[in-house]
């Protein structure tokens, strides 16, 4: 439906900004579904900006064609101190930090209940300048090879790896190292940060999919305080 509405625009608009378009739009739906209700979670475990990564026995919620959709920038559709566990993947450098992601900390912090754990994970800033330079990031491309044998093979130099990781086509708005991303949870209610690995996190939540991406993500997690 969205996308039909925005075809008569493809020839005048660029492919970014149809996409900001259509995400609009998506938000502006689960904003009028949403808007005044509040919703008692069917789990006290929320999977938030799940995408098509369904967790069996957590509330996967996204902009659309999730268990709830909604839009994560504005008030949560929820009561206080819903959930004991909150985790995200790959999802907050897509949010603008002082407009999006504060503010959705703040609503995770008013449904998270005491000592709640939260778990994220996003490009690692460090490791990404890291690999910059080793060796212009080479390193970080066979890896991306190694691991999605069907992704784009580019003559771009090595370094354009640096670029996708920092802008992806437009759709990240922010990196993170574990002392940025720790102070911002720790402003805004999680405290206790501790950088942890995947293999952690999947051995605290054995159900979530293998990502095999520590080579260039940073896994957190911190404590509702």
């Amino acid at each position: 439906m969205l996308r039909r509405l925005l075809k008569p625009l493809k020839s005048i608009l660029s492919l970014r900004t149809r996409q900001y378009l259509e995400f609009d739009l998506l938000r502006w739906k689960a904003n009028r579904k949403n808007r005044g209700k509040t919703y008692q979670p069917s789990s006290n475990k929320l999977h938030f900006g799940c995408g098509t990564r369904k967790i069996p026995g957590w509330l996967n919620v996204d902009v659309t064609d999730s268990e709830a959709d909604l839009d994560l920038t504005r008030r949560l559709p929820f009561p206080d101190q819903s959930f004991d566990a909150i985790v995200s993947q790959h999802v907050i450098e897509h949010l603008d930090l002082r407009e999006e992601l504060i503010p959705l900390l703040k609503e995770l912090r008013r449904v998270a209940r005491p000592n709640a754990e939260i778990w994220l994970d996003c490009p690692d800033l460090g490791k990404v300048c890291q690999f910059y330079i080793e060796d212009k990031a080479d390193a970080l491309r066979k890896r991306r090879y190694e691991l999605y044998p069907d992704s784009l093979r580019e003559s771009f130099p090595s370094q354009q790896e640096v670029n996708d990781r920092f802008h992806y086509g437009g759709q990240h708005k922010n990196l993170f190292d574990f002392e940025l991303l720790a102070w911002v949870l720790g402003e805004y209610g999680f405290g206790k940060a501790r950088h942890v690995s995947e293999r952690e996190f999947l051995e605290r939540f054995p159900e979530f999919p293998v990502r095999n991406d520590d080579f260039h993500s940073l896994y957190i997690c911190a404590y509702a305080v």
